[in-house]
């Protein structure tokens, strides 16, 4: 421990304390830990000035040890003496310095510890705050609240006080520190909630309600009693749905989920309808929020939230924003996924369709699912053929999705309807695509369903005469071209592949990886690199191994694209009103 000491202080002589402590940390914290308390006692005897010491540490690119440093810090603080005044002012500079990191605000509770311990401190940085109103920086919440550990009543009515201020910006933080008091005493919670929601009418500004929201919600957890106060608090500002306001409401139901009741839930969700989609943060929020109520079993209300959400923001932002709610619903497929599948492709609106589209667009070669039946009996004639030309107009470049999407109507539909289905199988899904969607009706030829198989037996029959009518077109000679022209088309195909391979070395990623270095095989089944270390290289071989992968192309895309492309932006389009 004396060693310590003394290299500290030599340290501190030198010019490179901070060095020093970088060099030290890990090795203390995996030891006995002793630098907080040696750092405290140095300076309560008044061999070290800590206090000046960090107030001039600066967060620079070369000092990558910032936080570590910062934390030395925070474990000494609530153990120093020191002017209230100075230790507020070099909690400010590195609470500022940190920027916008995570772990920047994590001096307060620290300091609030300080500040605990002596009463005087309390209300001297009290004093502080009100004297010189700083818009950079809050020192009067953690006043509140340290005070309010030592003197709860005395600190919560001096808090209400300043809810009538003439600074926005005091009534705004006085606000925030009535909400991040734990009451001991539960008879001050009611005039709390009563004095936030009289303030909050005298300045209904953005900021003010957004912090009277949160802070409102956390004094009413504290009771059983108070949450019809903050329903009227909500139903009283249902007009005013600005960012901030929106976005508390967002807060809450993700960070506080466990204390939301059922009757707060549904008036918080009505307000996050209301964000814009450029409000990136409050989305996620709300993400979340919706992953939940989703795992707790109750997808009509996320539906009904989300469809809500999207008419008000005029479908500016798809679903698949709202990703952790996706991913839940792929842990339900054959209910949830599917039930949204087909209430969306039934909406007849094309803006729903694209959505339905986009909770499985990341499955580059699909997916098997079918309909929710149990919706689908439920509707009108033509239903099963107006979803099969849905699910192969929007699923058209999924081959497996679409299949099994129109297979699963099969079962059910009516016979007049069925024999438009078969040949919308046959035209343009088989043609399109004779090896995913041969191979489906194979397997489903032997289906122990006598519909199934009598429909996947009629297709391929029809494919096979198909084939046979395909294959008579060859030995018209006009219909071929001749070898001069292949060779042509050749070496134009060469060309483009050659400018799409340049094109592609310059933006992948390996190459980047590799320097921009590449190696030609000449020969043996090896690849060979030398890694440069100064003037010395060394030899490494790779043995080659074989990457490959397979796509399948709509034919009808080389036949007859424009016809395709017409034909499938019908079947989206279909019945679709808006």
């Amino acid at each position: 421990m004396d060693e310590l000491r003394e290299k500290l202080l030599k340290a501190n002589m030198d010019g490179n304390f901070f060095e020093f402590i970088q060099d030290i940390y890990y090795q203390d914290r995996k030891g006995e830990k002793l630098l907080p308390s040696i750092l405290a006692e140095l300076h309560n005897t008044g061999k070290l000035n800590l206090v000046e010491l960090f107030h001039n540490f600066k967060n620079t690119p070369e000092n990558h040890d910032f936080f570590s440093v910062r934390r030395v810090f925070e474990e000494v603080l609530p153990n120093i003496n020191a002017p209230v005044k100075d230790v507020a002012e070099c909690v400010k500079h590195l609470t500022l310095e940190a920027g916008q990191d995570m772990a920047a605000y994590m001096l307060l509770s620290p300091f609030k510890e300080f500040c605990k311990k002596d009463i005087d401190r309390t209300q001297a940085l009290l004093d502080i705050a009100l004297t010189n109103i700083d818009e950079d920086f809050d020192h009067l919440t953690t006043a509140i609240e340290a005070g309010a550990s030592n003197d709860e009543v005395t600190y919560v009515n001096q808090a209400l006080e300043l809810l009538t201020h003439e600074n926005e910006l005091i009534i705004q933080r006085a606000i925030f520190a009535l909400g991040r008091i734990n009451y001991q005493d539960k008879t001050l919670l009611e005039p709390v909630v009563i004095a936030i929601t009289k303030s909050s009418m005298s300045s209904p500004t953005d900021v003010i309600l957004a912090t009277s929201m949160r802070a409102l919600f956390a004094v009413v957890s504290q009771s059983d009693d108070l949450e019809s106060l903050f329903l009227d608090f909500l139903h009283t500002h249902s007009d005013r749905l600005d960012d901030r306001y929106i976005h508390a409401a967002s807060e809450i139901l993700f960070y506080d989920e466990k204390k939301v009741s059922s009757n707060v839930e549904p008036k918080l969700l009505n307000i996050c309808c209301y964000t814009k989609p450029e409000n990136k943060g409050t989305i996620n929020n709300i993400d979340f929020a919706l992953e939940r109520i989703l795992k707790s079993n109750r997808f009509d209300d996320c539906v009904l939230f989300l469809e809500h959400f999207f008419e008000l923001s005029e479908y500016k932002l798809s679903v698949k924003y709202f990703d952790s709610f996706v991913r839940e619903l792929h842990n339900h497929r054959d209910t949830h996924l599917s039930a949204l599948l087909t209430r969306w492709l039934l909406s007849k609106r094309i803006k729903l369709g694209k959505y339905a589209y986009d909770l499985l667009r990341d499955l580059d070669k699909g997916m098997s699912i079918g309909f929710d039946r149990a919706i689908v009996t439920k509707e009108s004639k033509g239903v099963h053929l107006f979803l099969a030309r849905k699910a192969c107009g929007w699923f058209f470049n999924q081959p497996k999705t679409a299949i099994s999407l129109i297979e699963s109507l099969v079962f059910d539909a009516p016979d007049d309807e069925l024999a438009d289905i078969q040949q919308l199988i046959f035209h343009p899904l088989c043609v399109s695509y004779p090896g995913s969607i041969r191979d489906h009706l194979e397997a489903l030829n032997k289906s122990k369903e006598d519909r199934v198989k009598q429909v996947a037996t009629d297709v391929l029959s029809e494919y096979e005469e198909y084939q046979v009518s395909v294959k008579a077109a060859f030995k018209i000679n006009e219909l071929s071209p001749s070898e001069q022209d292949r060779h042509t088309y050749w070496r134009h195909h060469n060309k483009l592949m050659n400018e799409s391979m340049k094109q592609a070395r310059k933006k992948s990623v390996l190459t980047s990886l590799l320097g921009g270095n590449e190696s030609v095989l000449l020969y043996g089944n090896k690849s060979i690199h030398y890694v440069h270390h100064g003037e010395q290289k060394t030899r490494q071989e790779i043995p080659l191994n074989e990457i490959s992968t397979s796509f399948e192309f709509a034919s009808m895309h080389n036949l007859d694209p424009h016809g395709l492309e017409n034909m499938i932006w019908q079947f989206k389009a279909e019945g679709c009103t808006s």
